[in-house]
């Protein structure tokens, strides 16, 4: 391709910062921020910067490989036959064993396109219930929960509220490295004059620029949230007006809320009750407050309940979809939020329908020119649940679409059990030598970002496409051409036959729901490569954004009347209109420490890397900046298991180990520790942290609990490694 500059948007975290690529002699050989795209406006973290420098460098996929026996290596086979011979195996399958046989394992890194071909296939034509995403181990709490107290998927507010909030509170989130560029919005607001309320176990880079950190015990949230607003009402801090005018369930709440009286909620969380009380003042004295939250939420076994308490705050205090007010969930990766709106997990359908919904199936088996009742009508069993059936042999194949559960997944030898159980496992990513690529019969090569078409949404519901700058190395192709050629193979070419990725576009924007407000009529890929535009966006002649959702004002949604003939200003899309309170009571985490296994360990990211490091990985000025993995241990736990700084530790838990090299820091809490997840077994044994994690899942969301489980540390001796190296464990582990 010509010298040239494209814009695009970042591959990474799901701010989905705008760029700029400067392209020379088919290589991306500089990427600057995009000044005039609305969620950056040209800042760049240290990622997005150097996200061009993974795409050439070696260890692509340039080629399709099939392994003739689980023993052996792949070796090399054309594009073509390697389609064929995915679509003919899949249909053997499907043919033999019937829908449930077959499993989809997708992410939130593909583009809008690729996901709803994907979900298309998976429900619409193969019918299977057994399509999961990566998402269901970041998102899904927040997704679940937002449905049950707004009614819908996605945040009402928008980015816009940073730049208006005069408090900000920062729960189970470290924006500072995980989402840095909003970061740095939000601490432009703060220079201003806004306050900053950081809660988390672990003082993070976030919590060191905080007006108030709450170092709270982890597994605790629920009690604090109770907590806050049992203060709110005591303290005459709630909007009555609102209350009655636009949600319903309230009068389930001031009795619930006696239960968490400061001088409990001290206790059960660990804080001092005069900064719990000052949270609380802060909170009802807000003119505008705005609540920021991941995973620290959302990976529990009561995510789901989290999103709601949260949720319940702002309903108390009205503030909520007006600017600078609203419960924000950050989104963890570039497409995330576009996946949940394209239904690629569970019982989803595009437009955020569900399967469980017979309207909602209708309407989708009449855009798809399906018989009516041909798509599933159950939900699938989460991603734990997917695997742990794979490896009973329920599911015979699955393939895994850029994502590598082998190193992110919880408990992960059950994924490293059930992909060496099923008859036929594929994988398509980008790079050759992932953990997951080792175990796959079919290796598809998928092109990057850059290399391809499509649209990304963000946190904020931002639309941005994607544009190629440079052609993609070998035979790869990008991942809705080798889906779309996978289903035609398989027999589906009349509903899988597309000229572009434009083309696929048009066909989603058909989905579009009037009881949530999803509407991208508006936006095509010519008017996408103009600017961003943020949904919803029902024409051309819509507006550029549209930040905040539920507003009665015929643009959000139809313009609703209510049974006296008023249009109320807000509707949400419950079944009444209303959003709903929920009594939501603490729960410990699924697994509390004992004797045998004393600690708890809570996992996490880094700034300067990302996931599992199949991208940044490869890059040099990254890994000088976060060079290895660690476990960070507590000064006087170190100090009572005679571990010093670097020295190698076991971490051990029921289900597995990993050792890692030492920090001691008074950043986690006594009795705590932290590993961060990027470092897996391309880099070493024993360094998969996701080896020891819990797979205990929220009931609800079916999100696995990540930040808690109980561990055991102990010192162990050095054999030769890159980061550490690992021997047998001493014979008596101490205690503290």
């Amino acid at each position: 391709m010509a010298n040239q500059s494209v814009r695009s948007v970042c591959p990474y975290c799901g701010v989905g910062c705008g760029i700029v690529m400067q392209v020379e002699h088919n290589r991306v050989v500089k990427v600057i921020g995009d000044k005039a795209h609305p969620t950056n406006a040209g800042r760049l973290c240290t990622k997005g910067t150097t996200c061009g420098q993974a795409i050439a460098e070696s260890g692509r996929m340039e080629n399709a490989y099939l392994r003739q026996a689980r023993e052996h290596d792949p070796v090399r086979i054309g594009m073509d036959k390697a389609i064929s011979e995915t679509a003919g195996r899949l249909r053997a399958i499907l043919d033999r064993d019937g829908p449930d046989a077959l499993a989809f394992y997708v992410s939130g890194q593909m583009s809008l396109e690729a996901q709803y071909l994907i979900n298309k296939l998976a429900k619409g034509f193969v019918r299977t219930a057994h399509i999961e995403s990566n998402s269901r181990l970041c998102m899904a709490s927040a997704g679940s929960g937002y449905k049950l107290s707004l009614g819908a998927d996605g945040p009402p507010g928008s980015y816009e509220d940073f730049d208006r909030a005069d408090l900000f509170f920062v729960i189970g989130a470290n924006m500072a490295d995980c989402h840095p560029i909003l970061f740095l919005r939000m601490m432009d607001r703060v220079k201003a004059g806004a306050r900053l309320i950081v809660v988390d176990p672990r003082r993070s880079a976030t919590a060191d620029k905080a007006n108030l950190f709450l170092p709270i015990k982890p597994g605790t949230d629920l009690a604090l949230l109770n907590g806050l607003l049992h203060l709110l009402v005591k303290n005459g801090h709630t909007d009555p007006a609102f209350i009655a005018a636009f949600t319903e369930g309230w009068e389930a709440m001031p009795g619930f809320l006696e239960d968490y009286p400061p001088q409990r909620v001290a206790e059960l969380t660990g804080l001092a009750e005069a900064d719990i009380r000052q949270a609380a003042d802060w909170i009802g004295q807000a003119a505008e407050w705005m609540s920021c939250w991941t995973m620290g939420l959302n990976q529990s076994t009561h995510g789901t309940w989290n999103t709601n308490a949260l949720c319940n705050l702002h309903l108390a205090t009205g503030a909520i979809c007006r600017p600078g007010s609203g419960p924000f969930s950050l989104t963890g990766q570039p497409n995330a939020m576009g996946g949940r709106e394209m239904g690629y997990m569970g019982p989803g359908l595009p437009g955020q329908r569900s399967v469980l919904v017979d309207a909602d199936r209708a309407f989708i088996e009449a855009l798809w020119d399906l018989p009516a009742d041909s798509l599933p009508r159950q939900a699938g069993s989460g991603t734990v649940g997917m695997f742990e059936q794979m490896a009973a042999g329920q599911i015979k194949a699955c393939w895994i679409i850029c994502t590598n559960p082998v190193a992110s997944a919880p408990n992960r030898q059950t994924v490293i059990k059930a992909l060496q159980s099923a008859e036929l496992v594929i994988t398509q990513d980008a790079f050759l030598d992932t953990e997951t690529n080792r175990y796959a019969d079919i290796l598809l090569p998928g092109a990057l970002w850059a290399e391809a078409e499509g649209v990304m949404i963000n946190s904020e519901r931002n639309l941005t496409l994607m544009q190629k700058a440079v052609e993609p190395p070998g035979e790869s192709l990008a991942d809705w051409q080798i889906i779309a050629r996978v289903a035609c193979e398989m027999g589906f070419a009349d509903a899988f036959t597309y000229a572009s990725a434009a083309e696929v576009f048009d066909e989603i924007k058909r989905a579009w729901n009037p009881a949530t407000g999803y509407d991208i009529r508006g936006a095509s890929h010519a008017r996408l490569r103009e600017r961003p535009l943020q949904w919803p966006c029902a024409s051309i002649e819509a507006a550029e954004r549209n930040p905040i959702r539920y507003l009665n004002n015929g643009i959000n949604q139809p313009l609703k009347t209510d049974a006296d003939g008023r249009q109320p200003t807000i509707v949400f899309a419950t079944e009444h209109g209303k959003a709903r309170f929920f009594p939501r009571p603490h729960l410990s985490p699924a697994e509390m420490p004992d004797e045998a296994f004393p600690f708890v360990l809570n996992t996490g990211r880094l700034q300067h890397q990302w996931h599992t490091l199949t991208k940044t990985g490869k890059v040099a000025t990254l890994n000088k900046l976060n060079p290895g993995p660690f476990v960070e241990i507590h000064p006087d736990d170190a100090a009572s298991l005679g571990i010093k700084h670097k020295d190698p530790v076991e971490v051990r838990s029921r289900r597995g180990r990993a050792v890692l090299p030492a920090v001691i820091s008074d950043r986690v809490r006594a009795g705590n520790c932290f590993a961060p997840f990027h470092w897996n077994d391309v880099f070493g044994d024993n360094l998969a942290i996701n080896a020891v994690t819990h797979d205990a899942v929220d009931p609800i969301s079916l999100q696995p609990e990540f930040k808690f489980c109980a561990v055991a540390l102990q010192r162990v001796e050095l054999i030769e490694h890159q980061f550490l190296d690992v021997s047998a464990p001493a014979a008596h582990p101490v205690s503290p």
